[in-house]
């Protein structure tokens, strides 16, 4: 008899939605740099079309172990971090945009 198959959820639910369209329309002045993704809870949401979505990705992983610190400190963490990560760490990286939902799409 073969063991019942359980679904395990992921521990970050990672979505594909057109964010920097979005935030076009309604900028911050103060805000330099497009949105590229954003963290909410467990949920990451990423606008593909931009460069580097990988790099993305580490950032909004920082900001939901770390949802306390300010942006200047996630982006240094993410650039040392990227820095520091070799092509297997890296690779893992794109293994987890492979299981995103597109943004409507049911889970």
């Amino acid at each position: 008899m073969k063991p019942a198959v359980r679904s395990i959820k992921p521990a970050v639910r990672i979505i594909f939605a057109p964010i920097a369209l979005r935030e076009r329309k309604a900028r911050d002045p103060l805000r330099e740099a497009p949105l590229r993704g954003d963290a909410n809870g467990r949920t990451i949401r990423i606008d593909p079309r931009l460069p580097n979505v990988a790099k993305t990705l580490l950032h909004e992983l920082i900001h939901i172990r770390h949802p306390g610190w300010p942006e200047e400190r996630v982006e240094a963490a993410e650039e040392i971090r990227w820095q520091r990560m070799g092509w297997r760490e890296k690779a893992r990286l794109y293994q987890m945009l492979a299981t995103a939902r597109l943004e409507g799409e049911n889970a």
